[in-house]
């Protein structure tokens, strides 16, 4: 079978080597990934991000907990570090992430546990290559378009294929959505989210660099919908002496 010039791309971004590192050696693993893109966008295994559903005073319990699990890997040896979107100790979404060969941030699979759904992120000879959501130099004014297969299952199990325009835009965050209940950020970015057509993708976050998202503004389901965002109150490292052993959010991590 002979593939498309984009097919090809893409299966070379599959396969491409490690990122290199300042004196030339692989990209450290240690950390999960990849340490310094982890670092980066805040993606440290058994972190945990409580989220409040007001943007000045802490919910307890928290309306949301993020758990970043440690390194997974989906078929065709693809590696990711699961995110999983806890309420109750319930999880209703999880995000499969990896990190392109130069340090991208890239989501390759979402899921929806509750509803049985998911939606895989292939290019157009079947591989998991995912889609890019932030740059390893993030900044405001970046745009990415990546397009691509969605492969969608539904609750029955059964999966169907098709065409897919995922956009990411950046700009800078304004004072009042850098403001959260954890503290008064300085400097973000505004993240904007659209998919054609649309499978749960989330409209609205906001990112602060070697922190993560400050505010999430997502549906947590395939059908999409009208989401409310909610806002960061504390980050803690699961199993460590400062954060404890209590569950993000209820529920064993």
């Amino acid at each position: 079978m002979r593939l498309s010039p984009l097919a090809l791309a893409l299966v070379a971004f599959a396969c491409s080597p490690p990122r290199p590192t300042a004196d030339g050696g692989a990209v450290d693993a240690s950390c999960g990934l990849d340490c310094v893109a982890q670092k980066t966008f805040g993606l440290i295994v058994n972190r945990c991000f409580e989220y409040s559903a007001s943007d000045t005073t802490p919910s307890d319990p928290p309306a949301l907990g993020v758990f970043v699990k440690p390194v997974f890997t989906l078929e065709g040896g693809v590696k990711v570090l699961p995110v999983d979107y806890r309420t109750g100790g319930q999880t209703r979404m999880t995000d499969n992430f990896a990190f392109g060969a130069d340090g991208a941030l890239r989501l390759m699979r979402r899921e929806f546990p509750q509803q049985g759904q998911s939606v895989t992120f292939r290019n157009d000879a079947m591989a998991i290559t995912g889609v890019t959501w932030l740059l390893a130099d993030v900044g405001p004014g970046q745009t990415q378009t990546t397009s691509g297969q969605a492969f969608v299952v539904n609750q029955s199990g059964a999966g169907t294929t098709e065409p897919t325009v995922y956009r990411v835009s950046t700009t800078a965050a304004t004072p009042t959505q850098l403001k959260t209940p954890s503290a008064t950020y300085t400097d973000g970015l505004n993240v904007l989210t659209t998919q054609t057509p649309d499978r749960g993708a989330d409209p609205r976050r906001v990112f602060v660099r070697e922190l993560g998202f400050i505010t999430i503004t997502s549906p947590f389901n395939v059908a999409g919908g009208n989401p409310t965002p909610v806002y960061l109150q504390r980050v803690r490292d699961v199993g460590t002496p400062e954060g404890g052993n209590e569950a993000c959010s209820t529920g064993a991590p």
